[in-house]
């Protein structure tokens, strides 16, 4: 039966037509954005996990921007401990050069002057963003030791965690311009050799030497008889048992001496309690800073002063070591969770991608099959149509 007021046919070419229309808009949305979700309509739930991912990506930058610029900071503070290392060595160097009886101790100092200009301007241009490790003042109100470095992020069962590096300043400080007072400013240790017993065994020493000298060139210039070999050999044995008694007593005293305790500050500008040996083996104590090193004034007869300058250098070049090596390590870690967070960050663009983004291969055959069906639907719709002008012909006479 047809009827003129209800045409199923174009009725349901229409709705066809309407339905093809709206597949057609999604696929072509989906071809223009490259997303197959691009709200939430298209799929809640992928929507809602692409989008805290997408929050987790912006996080993760932020993490990986602080990540680069402590960093950075690293990284200067490595370079210029580097360049202090080098100039330390070489004021090293003049040092133990300078035990030498023939050098000009005046123009070593000149030296060493220039070389600790160099190391304090190389720990304090070692700064970026206004954050010095190499030179601090502990003494400021505002002052911390404790150094963090953001080094992660990570989002567990939906609580968000925020890992950092710490750096403590009070490890890694060459220069501290806080002024120490008390214990804190160090301790001389205790010198004894200047005890009686010391100076008898050093004056015994002396006169069994010169008998013992004059007794072997007398030795060497006689006919080499009984009695010269007997008084050979008595000098022989008085110089040994001299030199058994002085050497025993250089032995006892210091033992007795002690080296004192180290003053608080940076590394090269504390005060290390050292000790170092006179011309006859005895220690003395003394407490010295790289940054007010003063050889000038040393003389040959008695170097123990220079000598413990020397025995402090090998305990500064010890510290720096260990700075550099503390240093080394935070910037491996650092480096490393910088390399780990650029891969999460990467690892949650894919996860985006396979969540929301379209198969343009495959959007580009529907669009075109889509295409097709819509020309389809409208030839259709205008047949359905047609149908009811075939029904005048029953009324023309």
């Amino acid at each position: 039966m047809s009827s003129l007021l209800t045409n199923t046919a174009a009725m349901t070419a229409l709705t066809t037509l309407k339905i093809t229309n709206q597949d057609l808009e999604k696929s072509s949305n989906r071809v223009s954005t490259g997303l197959k979700v691009a709200t939430a309509a298209d799929n809640a739930a992928y929507w809602s996990i692409a989008t805290t991912i997408r929050a987790d990506n912006g996080s993760l930058g932020a993490v990986k921007d602080a990540i680069g610029l402590g960093l950075a900071t690293v990284n200067s503070a490595i370079n210029g401990l580097e360049q202090v290392r080098t100039t330390f060595l070489d004021l090293k160097n003049k040092l133990t050069s300078a035990l030498s009886p023939s050098v000009d101790r005046n123009k070593i100092q000149s030296e060493i002057n220039a070389r600790q200009t160099d190391l304090r301007t190389s720990a304090t241009s070692a700064t970026l963003n206004g954050e010095s490790w190499l030179s601090t003042d502990s003494g400021a109100g505002n002052y911390s030791a404790d150094r963090k470095i953001v080094a992660s992020f990570s989002r567990v069962q939906g609580q968000i965690a925020v890992g950092t590096v710490s750096v403590n300043l009070d490890e890694t400080k060459l220069y501290d311009a806080k002024v120490f007072t008390g214990a804190s400013a160090g301790t001389t240790g205790v010198t004894v050799s200047g005890s009686a017993a010391a100076t008898a065994a050093i004056a015994t020493r002396n006169t069994a030497q010169a008998t013992y000298d004059a007794a072997i060139a007398a030795f060497n210039n006689s006919a080499k008889d009984a009695a010269a070999v007997a008084t050979r050999d008595a000098a022989t044995a008085t110089y040994n048992t001299a030199m058994a008694t002085y050497q025993n007593t250089v032995k006892t005293t210091n033992a007795g001496a002690t080296a004192g305790v180290d003053s608080k500050g940076g590394l090269l500008d504390k005060k290390y309690a050292v000790v170092g040996a006179d011309e006859n083996g005895f220690n003395h104590a003394y407490l010295l800073s790289v940054d007010t090193i003063d050889i000038a004034g040393i003389q040959n007869s008695d170097l123990s002063k220079l000598r413990a300058y020397v025995n402090m250098a090998d305990k500064v070049l010890t510290g720096i070591t260990d700075v550099a090596t503390k240093l080394g390590a935070v910037q491996s870690l650092i480096q490393s969770q910088s390399n780990y967070v650029d891969t999460l960050i990467k690892n949650n663009e894919k996860s985006i991608g396979i969540l929301v983004d379209a198969d343009m291969e495959d959007e580009s055959t529907k669009l075109k099959a889509l295409q097709v069906q819509q020309q389809l639907g409208i030839q259709s719709l205008t047949i359905a149509n047609q149908s009811t002008q075939q029904i005048l012909s029953l009324f023309r006479s």
